[in-house]
């Protein structure tokens, strides 16, 4: 994984000082994560003290319950993985090939193997590899840290890993929307058309809780009444 960061720093451009920017990424991210953990850490031991209140669970019951916790935990390593994998050589690929190609010669003041967006449209590019570049750093991390986990990590250290990710799917968007336009107003577009589908899944998210609790509500009525 390390040495697939690395190829991504030498491989995605010709200048020295551009790929220590990379690796700067790559610190950038494990401080977030590192924040993370300390933030969901003091979270989880904040909430234990109410979940022993209740007093102590039956042995069965304890069995059953850490049964069931460790296979959602290796549903959501293999979730995760997988959608590390993918960002990852979708965003590797990218950074290797940037939109709009790059020069085939040397001339006219260009050289060749340069993007030829990063000198038509400068500010914008920047943008795109920058983007481009942390999302894939995250997305190499999280696979760093998924392999390093133990069988019983607590559930806590998912829910950084899940935020991580989600941090490097908006990064992937920030991506295309800038690298997948040659205005600025398309990429505006581009993100509208982002909240406006993030609307609609929370809209449909909301109405699904809705029912669920009145159908819940119902069965209860039903049982009292019963």
């Amino acid at each position: 994984m390390f040495g697939l960061m690395g190829a991504y720093a030498a491989g995605s451009t010709q200048h020295l000082k551009t790929s220590i920017y990379i690796f700067v990424l790559v610190v950038v991210v494990l401080v977030v994560i590192a924040l993370l953990l300390l933030v969901f850490l003091l979270k989880e031991r904040k909430n234990k003290p109410e979940d022993k209140a209740g007093g102590p669970e039956p042995v069965k019951e304890r069995k059953r319950k850490g049964e069931g916790e460790g296979k959602e935990k290796h549903v959501m390593r293999k979730y995760l993985m997988l959608l590390g994998i993918l960002v990852a050589s979708v965003t590797y690929q990218a950074g290797l090939d940037p939109p709009g190609g790059a020069w085939q010669h040397s001339g006219n003041g260009y050289d060749a193997g340069n993007p030829i967006m990063h000198d038509s449209q400068r500010h914008r590019f920047l943008a795109f590899f920058y983007s481009n570049s942390t999302s894939f750093v995250a997305s190499i991390v999280v696979i760093i840290i998924l392999l390093l986990q133990r069988k019983d990590e607590e559930k806590w250290s998912l829910r950084v890993m899940n935020t991580t990710i989600v941090l490097d799917l908006l990064a992937l968007l920030g991506a295309y929307a800038t690298g997948s336009s040659r205005g600025w107003k398309t990429s505006v577009y581009v993100i509208a058309l982002v909240i406006a589908v993030l609307a609609y899944v929370a809209t449909h998210m909301m109405l699904a809780i809705l029912c669920s609790h009145s159908s819940q509500e119902e069965g209860s009525s039903g049982t009292a009444e019963a």
